[in-house]
């Protein structure tokens, strides 16, 4: 009989490894809710007893925290002195959407036929119902639920690891600027729309260019809400 590949320490439902799982992103988002609300500017340091402490997780959670951050470029880990902050402010910020946009614009691209139709249905009144309502999808669930049906659809898993990371980033960035993202809600319903409508009609290069304008308006709230954000904190 052929063995499964995973070990007990790896597999998914693994108890110490959800904890780990767990641990991790509370980190990852505790040092991103930090950076971006300007409590570390570049050049400060952090050491991984400190982030242990800070957060109350063993070192394994931090030391993937910490990894990970590194791939997406918000700290630089240097041998003896911990994690060092990169600068972050809204252009960097705008980076990290450009990229999100190139990878979810090839999702989007490639979900196109692969969806189907009672999901789509599904979304499409979930939307509708929200444009009628207001604009206001209160935690974003309908949005995270279609980009990672989308992410999921593209058939390419790499593309989704890293969608999947990018949206970690996103959601904390949602999270701590709350109502200063002015608008955001009036226009992402009919937004979302847009994307679906050319989904359900199976045209991939419309789909893709519907995700590329939402992420752009998304980008241009996220950066304007953070700027001022900063500023207001400057002057308190």
């Amino acid at each position: 009989m052929v063995q499964p590949l995973h070990s007990p320490e790896s597999r998914p439902d693994n108890p110490s490894r959800s904890r780990q799982s767990g641990g991790k992103r509370v980190v990852v988002r505790g040092l991103l809710t930090g950076l971006l609300q300007g409590e570390w500017e570049g050049g400060a340091r952090l050491t991984e007893a400190e982030a242990v402490a800070r957060f109350g997780v063993s070192r394994t959670p931090v030391r993937e925290a910490l990894l990970e951050l590194q791939g997406l470029g918000f700290i630089e880990l240097k041998r003896n002195c911990g994690a060092v902050f990169r600068p972050f402010g809204p252009e960097e910020l705008r980076e990290i959407y450009a990229v999100r946009c190139l990878l979810e614009v090839e999702a989007t691209r490639l979900a196109a036929g692969r969806i189907p139709e009672p999901t789509l249905d599904s979304l499409l009144a979930a939307f509708t119902r929200i444009r009628e309502s207001g604009g206001v999808d209160p935690d974003w669930d309908h949005d995270r639920r279609l980009h990672r049906i989308i992410a999921e659809a593209s058939g390419n898993r790499r593309l989704l690891a890293e969608i999947s990371r990018y949206g970690d980033v996103v959601q904390t960035v949602r999270e701590i600027v709350g109502g200063q993202a002015y608008g955001i809600h009036e226009t992402t319903a009919d937004e979302h729309l847009d994307i679906l409508a050319a989904l359900v009609s199976r045209e991939a290069d419309r789909a893709a260019n519907a995700m590329r304008l939402h992420l752009a308006q998304a980008s241009d709230s996220a950066a304007l809400a953070v700027g001022r954000m900063r500023m207001e904190r400057a002057k308190g």
